[in-house]
């Protein structure tokens, strides 16, 4: 009977070392799949982020260059403006400037 017993007894051990060892190894599995899992979300993360941020640079860009072509026709026009206001005047003042010239220096 005793024997028998250590039987039982070395059996039992052995039923819960190996349980012992499953229950190591699933744990093992498990925090793998976690692990695995944590870096995929971390990845996708980054990836969303690194794409948000392009999306918001090119849409910064868009309103830069749009802004910058408001400005270039808002001078475009004032130039404009001012070259007809002032105008008559260079021509006038180009004219006097060859009659003094020639009046000075004489024609030819």
């Amino acid at each position: 009977m005793a024997a028998n017993l250590v039987d039982e007894i070395k059996a039992a051990e052995d039923k819960a070392a190996a349980g012992l060892r499953d229950a190591r190894a699933s744990a093992a599995k498990r925090l793998n799949g976690a692990l695995t899992d944590a870096e995929n979300l971390v990845k996708e993360a980054k990836q969303g982020a690194a794409k948000q941020f392009r999306e918001n640079i090119s849409a910064a860009e868009k309103k830069a260059e749009e802004k910058a072509r408001e400005i270039v026709t808002g001078r475009e026009a004032t130039g404009k403006t001012f070259y007809a206001q002032h105008k008559d005047k260079v021509a006038k003042t180009a004219a006097w400037i060859t009659e003094e010239v020639m009046a000075r220096y004489g024609r030819g």
